[in-house]
């Protein structure tokens, strides 16, 4: 830290690697920021396709030490004292309403929230419900 500078300022960070529809990056601030979590977008990952890997990578920079990671494989959440393959929660799928939901995750292991995990009611086909009642 160089003279004049304050302290770090409390973050999540997110990176990406590559490039995705302005509505994913947006959902997903949008859900960080409906938690009242500060955030942060770092740019320059596109040499990590794992999201797991770039989202733990991330969380040990951040200050909050939380990280989120969006590849085309998908988004992850990590924490930096988690071991490097167990995030808190990942997703396969890259679209505005996972994106969204994990931005909140994100947010909730920092608050202490209980998080909003997909659950496989979340993925049945529609009619699934009314079969098993």
């Amino acid at each position: 830290m160089s003279v004049g500078d304050g302290p770090t300022r409390p973050m999540v960070l997110v990176a990406a690697a590559g490039t995705f529809p302005a509505a994913i990056l947006r959902e997903l601030r949008a859900g960080l920021e409906e938690e009242g979590v500060p955030h942060e977008l770092r740019p320059g990952h596109d040499d990590e396709p794992d999201p797991t890997v770039l989202a733990h990578r991330v969380a040990r920079d951040s200050s909050l030490e939380v990280g989120v990671g969006l590849t085309e494989r998908g988004i992850a959440v990590h924490h930096a004292k988690l071991p490097a393959g167990r995030p808190v929660t990942v997703d396969p799928d890259v679209n505005a309403e996972v994106a969204r939901r994990m931005g909140h995750d994100a947010a909730r292991v920092v608050t202490g929230v209980p998080l909003k995990l997909v659950t496989d009611e979340d993925h049945a086909a529609p009619g699934d419900a009314a079969r098993r009642a």
